[in-house]
C-alpha cells in the first residue's frame, strides 16, 4: 500500500492557498493510488517544537542500549523519523514568509535531518538514506520574485535539506502573485493544478491549462484521430468538415489558405499528389481561454507515396487552434512545419591501393553500401579524384 506523507506549514488553517493546492494534489494522488494512506502532519495545529539543550545532548550522545527506552528528547524526533521513512511520496505545502519557510517547517526538519537515521556518514562524506522517497513541494508568496529570484530562499532550502536526506526526486510548483487581483490568482492558481495534473498524466498526456473539461478534452482528441483518418483516407471533405468556415491553413510551400472551400482545393490536390501510411499526433499542451484553445505538439508522418519535405516531412511540430462552436470543437488554425534533421556527417576517406580505387569507381553509380578497407559507404554520386 503506497503512503503519502503530507506536511502543512501555512499558519492559516482556513483560506491557505497553499493548503488549497496541496488538497488537489491530494486528491490527484489518491485517484492514481488506490488503497493509498494519506498522513496528515499539521504543523499549525499541532506545532513541531524548535531544538532545545535536551534534545541536542540526546542527539549528540551515545545510542541507548538495545531494549533500552530513548532519551526524552529523541521520543519525537524518533516519531517524526519513522513516520517519514514510512511514506512513498512526501508533500510538502508551505507559503513563503521574509523570503524563507515558516520556522514551525524549519523546526520539523531539524527533528528528522539525523545521523544514522536520515544521513549518514561514509567515508568521509555525508550519504542521504532516505533516497527511495520522492516529494513535491507547493509554495506560495504574496509578491512576485524578482528576475534572479534572490528574494526566495525557500525552495533552494527545500531542495538542499530534502537532498541532505537522499531525496533528490522533488517536483515544485510554485504559485506568486497571490495578492494580487483576483482574475491573476485564478489563473494562477488554474496553472499550478495544470502541473499537478501533468504530474499525474499517463506517458503521452498533454499538459492542460484553462477551464478544459473531460468532454472538452475527449472532443478535441476526438477531432485528432478523425483528422488523422481522414489524411490517411485521402478524403478532403472529410477533412473540411472538421473545420470553421474562416479556418486557416499555414503549411511549408503554400501561401496562407483562408476558409474552407479554399482547403477543401488545397487538400483534394495534396491527396491527389501524395498518399499517407500513417499520420500520427502527440500533443504536449492544450490551453483554453473562453471559446478557444490552442494545442502545441509534434506529429510523425508516413507517406506511401510524395514527397519527404514540407507536409510529407516524417517529423513535424504544429500548432493549432481550437475553436467551440455551435456544432462543437472545430480546427479554426492549422499550422505545421518540419522539424529540421541534422545532416549526415561526412567522412574523408583516403584510398592508397589502386585496386580499391576501380573498386570504388565503379560502385559509383549505385546507390547502395559497400566496403572498402571494411568501412561501410554509401555511395550518393559524388565522387572526385
Amino acid at each position: 500500500m503506497k503512503r503519502l506523507l503530507r506536511i502543512d506549514a501555512s499558519a492559516r488553517t482556513q483560506g491557505s492557498i497553499s493548503r488549497s493546492v496541496a488538497d488537489y494534489f491530494q486528491v490527484r494522488w489518491t485517484e492514481s493510488n488506490p488503497g493509498g494512506r494519506v498522513i496528515v502532519r499539521d504543523l499549525a495545529r499541532y506545532p513541531v517544537p524548535h531544538l532545545d539543550a535536551v534534545t541536542i545532548a540526546a542527539f549528540l550522545a551515545p545510542p541507548p542500549p538495545s531494549g533500552g527506552p530513548p532519551p526524552e528528547g529523541l521520543v519525537l524526533s524518533d516519531a517524526l523519523i519513522d513516520e517519514l521513512s514510512s511514506a512513498d511520496h512526501v508533500l510538502i505545502s508551505s507559503p513563503l514568509y521574509n523570503l524563507t519557510l515558516p520556522s514551525t517547517l524549519k523546526a520539523y526538519f531539524d527533528h528528522v535531518i539525523r545521523n544514522d537515521r536520515t544521513f549518514a556518514q561514509i567515508e568521509g562524506r555525508y550519504v542521504g538514506l532516505l533516497s527511495s522517497k520522492s516529494a513535491s513541494v507547493v509554495t506560495t508568496r504574496g509578491g512576485v520574485a524578482s528576475p534572479a529570484a534572490e528574494d526566495e530562499l525557500q525552495t533552494r532550502t527545500l531542495r538542499a535539506m530534502l537532498a541532505f536526506m537522499g531525496v533528490t526526486k522533488v517536483d515544485v510548483i510554485s504559485l506568486d502573485g497571490m495578492s494580487g487581483d483576483e482574475a491573476s490568482r485564478s489563473r494562477r492558481i488554474a496553472c499550478a493544478r495544470a502541473e499537478i495534473d501533468h504530474l499525474f498524466a499517463s506517458p503521452g498526456e498533454p499538459v492542460c491549462l484553462g477551464p478544459l473539461t473531460e468532454d472538452d478534452r475527449r472532443e478535441i482528441g476526438g477531432l485528432r484521430a478523425a483528422q488523422a483518418a481522414a489524411i490517411q483516407r485521402g478524403d478532403a471533405e472529410a477533412y473540411a468538415a472538421l473545420c470553421t468556415d474562416d479556418i486557416q491553413l499555414l503549411i511549408p510551400g503554400h501561401d496562407v489558405v483562408s476558409g474552407r472551400e479554399r482547403l477543401l482545393a488545397c487538400e483534394a490536390e495534396l491527396f491527389r499528389s501524395a498518399s499517407f501510411a500513417s499520420f500520427r499526433k502527440t500533443p504536449e499542451r492544450i490551453e483554453r481561454s473562453g471559446d478557444l484553445a490552442v494545442e502545441v505538439g509534434r506529429q510523425e508522418v508516413a507517406m506511401r507515396r510524395g514527397g519527404t519535405a514540407g507536409v510529407f516531412a516524417a517529423r513535424q511540430k504544429y500548432t493549432h487552434v481550437f475553436r467551440r462552436t455551435a456544432q462543437g470543437w472545430r480546427f479554426a488554425v492549422l499550422m505545421s512545419n518540419a522539424i529540421e534533421q541534422p545532416p549526415p556527417a561526412r567522412r574523408r576517406i583516403v584510398i592508397a591501393d589502386p585496386g580499391e580505387i576501380a573498386r570504388f569507381v565503379a560502385y559509383l553509380a549505385r546507390p547502395e553500401s559497400i566496403y572498402i578497407n571494411g568501412v561501410s559507404l554509401t555511395v550518393d554520386g559524388a565522387f572526385s579524384a
